[in-house]
């Protein structure tokens, strides 16, 4: 885990500034060596600090409230995945996948594969500029993507069990004349 960490910052240093770091951890209990390894870890990158290390507050299984927010790109074998809703501000590389049990948007060009509401959940959507997939999900419906317009922000939603891709529209939310379904 300690080298996994140190990983991560080493790519990631000079995007993180002046940043405190929280380490989560899956389990209840960390040992006192894990957390002074973690610590001294950390002393490798003076600009950042530690803020905590620990489990997660009021950690619950299923669906977080909190979106989970990701500045980068997910490259080809790269998955991000997250009990709640995806936000991606990047883009989504063919061989990318990201899978969430809410909604999964993102803020740059997904040409990977998407899954919205991976719990079952048939009201979330999937957004991007350009949505050109190789394939999406929403709940247990999947489609194969087709090309959008250039530079064109649109939404993946299902619509009596199948799912349809239409233009977003910012004002009002109203819906645009749908896309044949996929």
């Amino acid at each position: 885990m300690v080298s996994e960490i140190i990983a991560s910052l080493e790519g990631a240093a000079g995007f993180l500034g002046n940043a405190r770091i929280a380490v989560e951890v899956a389990d209840d209990t960390i040992s006192p060596e894990l957390a002074a390894a973690v610590s001294e870890a950390l002393r490798r990158f003076p600009a950042l600090g530690l803020a905590s290390i620990g489990p997660k507050p009021h950690a619950q299984p299923g669906r977080s409230d909190e979106p989970k927010v990701v500045r980068r790109t997910v490259r080809s074998g790269q998955e991000v995945t997250h009990q709640g809703d995806l936000v991606l501000l990047g883009d989504v590389h063919v061989g990318g996948r990201l899978v969430a049990t809410g909604d999964v948007i993102v803020v740059g060009a997904l040409r990977g594969f998407a899954w919205a509401g991976a719990d079952g959940n048939e009201g979330a959507i999937i957004y991007a500029q350009p949505l050109e997939p190789t394939q999406v999900r929403i709940a247990g419906a999947i489609a194969q993507g087709a090309p959008s317009a250039p530079g064109a922000a649109e939404y993946a939603h299902l619509e009596d069990g199948k799912i349809v891709v239409e233009p977003w529209i910012a004002r009002g939310g109203r819906r645009a004349t749908a896309r044949q379904p996929r």
